[in-house]
């Protein structure tokens, strides 16, 4: 699901930034757009005018051209659920999505009776302002009735729209989506967090840019910030799982601008070149997206633990139970797990990168999770889900990094969960075994340990 690159109405972080646009430099003059391409809704035809306008703005920040024009259309919220549904059907089909849902729920980032795809439906439903269809190569902006102003909203989302459209046409985002998405729940949100880091960027550098030629009315935009209190209300009342999606925008721009989002804002250089960097060779966890030094700095460059699935399948799959669903947690979504049940969300250190790890989570060094079900054959038993167990195994930088998480993670509200220690640097979680079956797993694991590597050198706990 989280390929889809949509315009969710960036509050907090336009809140928290777009004071900034009051005192910065003015930026390159805009050079010539392409011609536009034909509209197809009845109304777009303001539309077509407006983004031609965002064009050259957009080419003047990120200094690329479009090689060819956009196609670009109003849609309704009807049509843009529509859009969302058929593109959760393509890319989940039901039984991933359950898998997804009771790997989520065992670990404790969903609660048992959350529903994922309807959630994350309702949602979207409310916050989608745009997005970019990349296979049809189509920008769409959802028109709302309560849009009455002369278009800075819509601009504001056209800029990350066409963002995404001008990436797309230098990079090939389909490809690099269909690459990247759908290994882990880690690796979906350090992708997503190129992509929407490009656009917000270039978003927030454009701000400065309407600032200076009289088309920034921060009265405007709070008031529409104030119209979407309600939907933004909604989405912190939802499980704490679905703010990593606010999470890839705030920390993606920081990645892409190495951690210099100030000098960014401020008139420095924009992220293209790390955008074709980062897509070509793509940050490996979200922890190298929170510490953009240990994906940019090749000294400081902090790869993930693998573990063999092959070995760990080996030992885990006995009495008809097979191993069903495997995925990494990772080191953003630890530290929404773990972070403190009585934390408000504050608008201006969400607008950080630092909000999105927490002490307990700080140190990862990897992770892997299992997820195994009874039934006559593998593809009955990822069918059915019956009778389900799961294995967490966690990997640490230090010994003290991995005390820390099991005493916040143990101190969570969770039954059928059972921890031990592995090496000094490792640690285990298992879920819905008996005591015996437990023990006698870790014995196995102990014995003949799987094979684990790290930036493909051998590694041990």
């Amino acid at each position: 699901m989280k390929r889809l690159l949509l315009a969710v109405p960036l509050v907090l972080a336009l809140l928290a930034l777009a004071s900034l646009a009051l005192c910065i430099a003015p930026a390159a003059p805009a050079a010539p757009a392409p011609a536009a391409a034909p509209a197809t809704e009845a109304g777009s035809a303001d539309l077509t005018r407006l983004a031609d306008d965002v064009v050259r703005d957009v080419e003047a920040i990120r200094g690329w051209k479009f090689k060819q024009a956009v196609a670009k259309q109003f849609v309704t919220p009807d049509q843009a659920r529509a859009w969302l549904e058929k593109e959760i059907a393509r890319q989940a089909p039901p039984d991933l999505i359950a898998r997804k849902q009771l790997f989520l729920r065992t670990v404790g980032l969903l609660p048992p009776d959350c529903d994922l795809k309807k959630t994350f439906l309702s949602l979207m439903e409310g916050q989608v302002a745009g997005y970019y269809d990349t296979d049809a190569k189509v920008l769409c902006i959802v028109k709302r009735d309560s849009l009455k102003r002369a278009g800075l909203v819509e601009r504001i989302m056209l800029a990350h729209e066409l963002t995404h459209a001008l990436d797309d046409q230098h990079v090939d985002l389909a490809k690099f989506l269909e690459a990247r998405i759908g290994q882990s729940e880690d690796g979906d949100l350090a992708a997503a967090s190129i992509l929407e880091g490009s656009a917000t960027a270039l978003m927030m550098r454009y701000l400065p840019r309407l600032q200076l030629s009289g088309a920034l009315d921060l009265a405007e935009l709070l008031a529409y910030n104030k119209e979407e209190e309600e939907h933004s209300r909604q989405f912190f009342a939802a499980p704490r799982y679905f703010s990593s999606f606010l999470a890839t925008y705030i920390c993606g721009m920081n990645f892409l601008a190495r951690g210099n989002v100030l000098t960014l804002l401020l008139g420095g250089k924009d992220v293209g070149d790390e955008v074709l960097a980062a897509t070509k060779d793509p940050p490996r966890s979200t922890e190298q997206i929170l510490y953009p030094e240990k994906y940019w700095d090749a000294a400081a460059r902090d790869e993930p633990v693998l573990v063999s699935d092959e070995d760990v399948t080996k030992r885990l799959s006995q009495d008809g139970r097979v191993v069903v669903h495997a995925d990494i947690v990772g080191e953003m979504l630890c530290a929404i797990l773990t972070m403190p049940k009585d934390t408000k969300p504050d608008p201006a250190l969400m607008a950080t990168s630092a909000y999105w790890t927490n002490p307990a989570a700080a140190g990862w060094g990897g992770d892997r999770f299992y997820l195994l079900a009874a039934g006559p054959s593998a593809e009955e038993a990822r069918k059915t889900l019956k009778d389900p167990r799961a294995v967490w195994f966690t990997f640490w930088d230090t010994e003290k990094d991995r005390d820390e998480f099991l005493q916040a993670y143990e101190a969570l509200p969770m039954t059928g969960r059972a921890a031990a220690k592995i090496g000094s640097l490792g640690a285990a979680f298992f879920y819905g075994f008996s005591e015996t079956e437990r023990q006698a797993i870790q014995a196995k694991l102990e014995k003949a340990p799987p094979r684990m590597t790290r930036d493909a050198k051998p590694w041990t706990m």
